[in-house]
């Protein structure tokens, strides 16, 4: 299934980075609704892959997932969860997305940590809201048009790009 996914090259990402901060991406909430495979990662100002970051993440099943939220009417407003798996163990941050601007930037703050064994919480844990400038972003950069992969920038400078799952 994924090997059937053309993923754009550094250069290809680069082009759309520019056109992204020119014109906007025009990525919207329906786009980034799902689950993303986490797949490539460059370091800040690096234009090679970050092989042994990357396969790290994907031997741990690194995973974006994006909902709308259900409890407001903010359209802009998402459910964040970023997890990892080891074996029947995972590592879930839950919280609050943003979507804001053109570009556009996607803020967001987690508020849960839990440590699973299957579906059993072992541990779990609440943060303190951050003020939203201090907060985590992804600048989304491009997204395929048939929302096979997406590509974003993130607050440290590096790049990564996703394939949906679902």
């Amino acid at each position: 299934m994924y090997q059937d996914i053309k993923l754009p090259s550094y250069d290809d990402i680069r082009n759309y980075e520019i056109i992204a901060n020119k014109a906007g991406s025009g990525i919207n909430l329906s786009d980034l609704c799902g689950i993303w495979k986490f797949k490539y990662v460059w370091g800040n100002g690096q234009s090679d892959i970050n092989y042994i970051s990357s396969s790290i993440l994907q031997v741990l099943s690194a995973n974006l997932e994006l909902y709308q939220s259900e409890l407001t009417d903010d359209r802009s407003d998402l459910i964040i969860r970023n997890s990892i798996k080891f074996g029947i163990f995972s590592i879930v941050f839950v919280g609050s997305a943003f979507l804001r601007g053109k570009r556009p930037l996607l803020n967001f703050n987690f508020d849960s940590f839990y440590l699973k064994m299957g579906s059993l919480n072992l541990l779990e844990k609440k943060f303190q809201k951050n003020e939203t400038l201090k907060s985590p972003f992804f600048s989304l950069i491009a997204i395929d048009k048939n929302k096979k992969w997406m590509c974003a920038r993130g607050k440290g400078g590096g790049l990564a790009i996703w394939i949906k799952d679902q």
